[in-house]
């Protein structure tokens, strides 16, 4: 039913394909995190290492990234009625 609510989406309403990027900034930040010099060192942030706090923040942000696909995507498409009127029942 997910599958066919995001094709059904994207599908009928192209100016909301930029909602499925939200997600990708956050996603790099925790990827990249590792490799970026000033978050993987030996010194601290709010008393924490850095590399805790870096990621710790971009989960945070992450959860809003994904309600947005989610609410604004994903949600208006699930019930029948939508569905029917893109064809995809």
């Amino acid at each position: 039913m997910h599958r066919e609510a995001i094709l059904g989406a994207i599908e009928d309403s192209p100016q909301r394909r930029w909602l499925l990027l939200v997600p990708v900034a956050p996603v790099l930040a925790l990827v990249t995190a590792v490799w970026l010099p000033f978050v993987n060192t030996a010194d601290l942030w709010l008393g924490m290492p850095r590399l805790l706090v870096w990621c710790s923040a971009w989960v945070l942000l992450l959860l809003p990234a994904l309600a947005a696909v989610e609410f604004g995507l994903v949600r208006p498409f699930e019930d029948g009625h939508r569905l029917e009127e893109a064809g995809l029942r």
